[in-house]
């Protein structure tokens, strides 16, 4: 999820796209290296991508594959729902491909990269972010300079940090956003009415209630997620020292831990831990709205604030069906379209455009459809590590947290 990291796998971030299969193409990306910067007769000349009628002409006909994590059946239904009709209107007809891991994906464009390939490239366009973009971007496999020609791209903030750092990597108008993401808590308001809202507290509540907490281990997605938000809330040295602390106190003594989130969704579906977790804002809404969690389920952050990022689209530079591409990056940056998706009702994930850059038509579109399952108003930031950071601290996590 893996996919973005929302659900990398882009939000289950994974969903939310950072993959197992990541120091394969490390090493693939490496031995890479020496010839990563773009090709001059693939990079289409800036005036060629400013023409939008043109690429719109040039696109409709075409088909354009679209590999994306499959594990999220509401955004999968979204997707074919609504963004696929939509295509279709632009005279695009748009192919989902949905894959367990985005690093599969990355790997496809890779292999193509190295067997000489540099246009008919099977992958139009890829759900991305994190790590399997920033190696991509290293190795040169990115249309460049791209994303901030779309006509929708006037109604982003490109200089909101998380829009213009992808865990910590400048897109560089390699890649278009398309989802938020916030590290968001669930407790059930009739067995915990007042949660933890600190880390702090979050130690407190365990050594009052030993055997109801637990988090997923790292490497899963979510349980990384939770380390590295304690990292950011507490630094370092006094997060290690916590989650120390707090391992003897956890679901079975910390001698195991959940092995995913869905296991973690279990746990407090059946009343076993007090507390879920995820990186999809939206994870209460879908629990209750599916006979997982009970309509009594809450969602929370900690007051040091949550951890956010956001997913992305990007186009491998040998994409066969470029134009086509970037018409349904375009559309994904739609107001209509992403009001939809932000709606509690459908998925609830926060929307990438900045409401004050829309019409007051498009803006009141975001405003409607308030629900206790999703969280409300503005919420502390805490950045995203790095990728190189986030393979340090699970390797630290590991050794100080796993095998004491």
């Amino acid at each position: 999820m893996t996919a973005p990291r929302l659900p990398t796998r882009p939000v289950r971030q994974r969903r939310r796209p950072l993959g197992a299969a990541a120091a394969t193409l490390l090493i693939i990306t490496l031995a890479l290296g020496a010839c990563a910067a773009p090709d001059p007769d693939r990079t289409p000349p800036a005036g060629r991508l400013a023409d939008w009628p043109a690429t719109a002409r040039e696109a409709r006909g075409q088909t354009v594959r679209w590999w994306m994590y499959g594990g999220d059946e509401r955004m999968n239904r979204y997707v074919d729902e609504l963004v696929t009709p939509a295509a279709a209107a632009a005279g695009v007809t748009l192919e989902r491909v949905p894959v367990a891991d985005t690093a599969d994906a990355v790997q496809r464009v890779l292999a193509e990269r190295r067997a000489g390939r540099a246009s008919g490239g099977g992958v139009d366009l890829l759900w991305i972010n994190g790590e399997n973009f920033a190696l991509g971007k290293q190795a040169g496999l990115w249309l460049p300079a791209w994303a901030e020609t779309l006509p929708n791209a006037r109604y982003v903030d490109w200089d909101d940090p998380t829009i213009a750092r992808d865990f910590g990597v400048p897109v560089d108008g390699q890649e278009s956003p398309w989802n938020r993401a916030t590290f968001v808590f669930a407790h059930d308001r009739r067995r915990t009415p007042t949660p933890p809202r600190s880390f702090q507290e979050l130690l407190a509540y365990a050594r009052a209630h030993p055997g109801r907490v637990a988090y997923p281990a790292p490497p899963d997605f979510t349980g990384s997620a939770f380390v590295r938000q304690a990292v950011q809330a507490l630094g370092e040295e006094q997060a290690f020292a916590l989650l120390g602390a707090l391992k003897p106190l956890q679901w079975r003594g910390g001698a195991a831990f959940p092995g995913s989130q869905a296991e973690l969704d279990r746990l407090f579906s059946d009343g076993q831990v007090d507390l879920a977790m995820s990186y999809d804002p939206s994870f209460v809404a879908g629990g209750v709205r599916q006979g997982r969690f009970p309509p009594s389920a809450r969602p929370f952050v900690l007051t040091s604030g949550a951890l956010q990022n956001a997913s992305y689209v990007t186009i491998p530079a040998n994409a066969a069906h470029r134009a086509g591409a970037l018409v349904v990056a375009n559309l994904l940056l739609e107001p209509r379209l992403q009001a939809a998706k932000a709606d509690p009702e459908r998925l609830g994930i926060p929307t990438v455009l900045d409401l004050s850059r829309l019409t007051p038509a498009d803006a009141a579109r975001f405003r409607g459809g308030a629900s206790p399952y999703v969280l409300a108003g503005t919420v502390g930031r805490l950045a995203e590590l790095p990728p190189e950071r986030v393979t340090a601290i699970e390797s630290r996590w590991r050794r100080e947290v796993l095998r004491r």
